[in-house]
């Protein structure tokens, strides 16, 4: 009966506790398919922005931004930052202490060609210089390196720290090719909470951008 009470109990427990992101595949594009790992609790994946980086992004809107929505017909600061986030493919994140990754697949244009090595490396050297000029954020420290993806030949990393808006925080850049498109896989999150980082390490470790041999 103790053996029954205490199965019944585990079960129970495992039923209230939250689930963590499993490894999945995500088509992020008609035909193209990314894998991602398991991730720790409480992470999660969306293909839509999570609300609360849909506020941050609000509240950072410039008027000229707003002028351009409303004439789009968007009156609501909320869903203009939206429909900008929209433009990445999914977003893996930790509601709890506002980490998040996102990860958008940029597709060749015309006759366009494949980027070399040295063009993935200036795109990432671009990128962290442009973090230098972004207003609210000070104190920055940059430094670029060449990283691996799984599914990709090359790939270009760009870690920094930086205070925004009074707080203490981690970027981490990947900028990639693989499948006809440009890969920009963007984290940023609170340096309080260095386990973050140690998540998206281990993601972008795992990740494949080319499974099962597509």
């Amino acid at each position: 009966m103790k053996r029954v009470l205490l199965w019944v109990g585990c079960f129970v427990l495992l039923c209230l506790a939250p689930l963590a992101a499993a490894a999945a595949t995500w088509e992020v594009r008609p035909g193209v398919e990314i894998e991602l790992p398991a991730l720790p609790q409480p992470w999660q994946v969306s293909e839509e922005p999570p609300e609360f980086l849909v506020e941050e992004r609000a509240a950072q809107l410039h008027e000229p931004q707003l002028a351009a929505a409303r004439r789009a017909g968007i009156d609501s600061p909320a869903e203009a930052a939206r429909q900008m986030l929209r433009a990445n493919e999914l977003f893996v994140f930790n509601p709890d202490s506002g980490a998040h990754l996102e990860i958008d697949f940029s597709p060749l244009k015309g006759e366009d060609k494949a980027p070399t090595a040295r063009a993935l490396k200036n795109s990432a050297r671009y990128a962290a210089e442009g973090l230098q000029s972004e207003e609210g954020i000070e104190a920055v420290e940059t430094k670029v390196g060449k990283t691996a993806i799984v599914g990709a030949e090359a790939a270009y990393r760009i870690d920094a720290e930086f205070i925004s808006h009074g707080e203490a925080k981690h970027f981490v850049g990947v900028i990639t090719f693989a499948r006809n498109h440009w890969i920009y896989l963007y984290f940023t999150g609170p340096r309080s909470n260095p386990q973050d980082l140690a998540t998206i390490d281990a993601l972008f470790r795992k990740m494949n951008l080319a499974p099962a041999g597509q």
